[in-house]
């Protein structure tokens, strides 16, 4: 699985590539062809995610994927990430931080991987005009993440196999189209960082997604 995700994602990623060139050049395309470029355009980098995700776990499955822990803020980190996840999402991202400073132990770039995969799932599955939230509580010697949106919500007996890979929510809800690998390779990185991961979430009223590490001293 690795080697053939790996194999694939290159020339995908090219394709790709000359797709978006010719979607800012072509001044002369017509309207048909403007659409259909743009859905190839948007599949290619899909698939694309998807060989990414396969990658991933299969990098997880067996062990080669290596964690670099080191001492975090986490104050300074969450602010980063929704800064750069402002970038790309145009959705209102508030911050609701503890006024002390919240220090962890775990890979940084990893972390910042598992927070922005869930600003994306916030924002895919809530409407346009709600915010997502990012809070940072600490209680006693452990400190929570919390991603939290306003969106469609998921039905309490799919809430316990969302973490499962290839899962994914009941289609009529399911507007965004993942892959359902994204909370999979989530989980499997808070984990090996040490964390836990849970779910807390009501129908059409949103969901809050927890990661909690052991906070340093």
């Amino acid at each position: 699985m690795s080697n053939v995700s790996h194999e694939l994602r290159t020339p995908l990623t090219i394709i790709s590539g000359y797709i978006q060139s010719i979607l800012r050049r072509g001044d002369n395309l017509s309207e048909i062809q403007t659409e259909a470029l743009t859905t190839a355009s948007s599949e290619a980098d899909r698939t694309v995610q998807l060989l990414q995700d396969l990658l991933d776990l299969a990098r997880l499955d067996s062990g080669r994927l290596q964690f670099q822990p080191e001492n975090i803020l986490l104050n300074d980190l969450i602010k980063e990430v929704v800064g750069m996840a402002k970038q790309y999402s145009n959705r209102a991202i508030k911050i609701d931080l503890e006024s002390e400073i919240v220090a962890i132990k775990a890979d940084s770039h990893r972390l910042k991987q598992v927070l922005l995969n869930l600003i994306d799932n916030a924002v895919k599955y809530s409407e346009p005009e709600t915010p997502v939230t990012l809070k940072l509580i600490r209680k006693n010697n452990f400190a929570a993440i919390q991603v939290c949106d306003r969106g469609v919500g998921i039905p309490l007996p799919q809430q316990g196999r969302i973490f499962e890979r290839f899962f994914r929510v009941d289609e009529s809800r399911n507007r965004a189209g993942g892959t359902g690998l994204g909370l999979s390779i989530v989980k499997t990185l808070v984990e090996g960082m040490g964390g836990n991961i849970s779910v807390r979430s009501q129908l059409n009223e949103g969901s809050t997604f927890t990661i909690s590490f052991p906070t340093q001293q």
